[in-house]
């Protein structure tokens, strides 16, 4: 990888210059998925696609990633990563996940290189801005205390706090508060099957009804919808604002959730020990939840 990214590094060098990427006609064109990257950890999405849109991310498709700080200098490699393929809904759309840390903010670049399974490769470039917070809880930090609506408020009926059309009861006994306040670790989902924007919140809450079966008793589960939601017409419906737009629910804005299906896991001290933005595995939440088990 060191020798195609030294024979490319002129990609980076106008990349540093020019907001657009410096191939006139990409065929590989990697698309950033996450809705904000800061300082610190991060869990780095991207997809990708070629010329026309097309969807090129898939299982048998690798991809190796440089990172480099442009304002300091944009041919020397800060770090570099591996990435993970996700399925983000099963066998039809996929996109990839690297973990890394960024040292400090201002704008960065990402050279991918794409391995397809005849072995031919391809370099691609995106420029982007690491923020010096993220709008969500920081890893490590305590995790915001807030009510929500249980299974209690709603006398057991689910069909009126959930658009999950299979819930499990379990995931409404319990508000967010009542989940951090008792010693136990727990997992936080922020998703909505019925009226998700991302297409990828019913392949999510089903890989935490995965996990959450192999927790009946040491995690506790929450699922809230993110958005204002009430009756209306016998069911369950956004709230729209004025002008026809989804608004976030006051969880969701504690939480300083941009984007949905979110999923955060929160250790038996109140602190945030993961966060998963759109697509997940049992694999990464399961590893977050032992991570959870174990101190900072």
């Amino acid at each position: 990888m060191k020798r195609s990214i030294a024979l490319t590094s002129a990609l980076l060098l106008t990349l540093a210059a020019a907001p657009a990427a410096a191939q006139s006609d990409p065929s590989v064109i990697a698309r950033l998925a996450s809705s904000e990257i800061a300082v610190g950890e991060n869990r780095f999405l991207f997809t990708l696609t070629d010329g026309a849109g097309g969807l090129l991310a898939a299982p048998d498709v690798e991809v190796e990633l440089a990172f480099y700080d442009l304002e300091a200098d944009p041919e020397k490699v800060v770090f570099s990563a591996d990435s993970r393929f996700i399925w983000a809904i099963e066998d039809l759309r996929g996109l990839y996940a690297a973990d890394v840390i960024f040292p400090h903010s201002g704008e960065w670049g990402t050279l991918f290189q794409v391995t397809f399974p005849d072995g031919s490769t391809e370099l691609t470039p995106q420029r982007y801005q690491v923020w010096e917070e993220s709008s969500t809880p920081a890893i490590g930090s305590p995790a915001p205390l807030i009510d929500t609506p249980t299974a209690a408020d709603v006398d057991g009926d689910l069909a009126r706090i959930s658009s999950d059309p299979d819930p499990v009861a379990r995931f409404y006994d319990l508000s967010i508060l009542d989940a951090i306040e008792a010693d136990k670790s727990a997992v936080i989902s922020f998703v909505t099957p019925a009226f998700c924007q991302t297409a990828t919140c019913g392949p999510t809450i089903e890989k935490v009804k995965e996990v959450a079966a192999s927790h009946p008793d040491d995690v506790n589960f929450v699922h809230v919808e993110p958005y204002l939601m009430w009756e209306k017409d016998g069911y369950l419906q956004p709230m729209l604002s004025d002008d026809g737009a989804l608004q976030s629910a006051p969880w969701t804005e504690r939480y300083g959730l941009r984007t949905e299906p979110y999923v955060i896991v929160i250790d038996a001290e109140g602190l945030v020990r993961a966060k998963f933005e759109g697509a997940i595995t049992v694999d990464e939440l399961e590893d977050a939840l032992w991570e959870a088990s174990q101190p900072l």
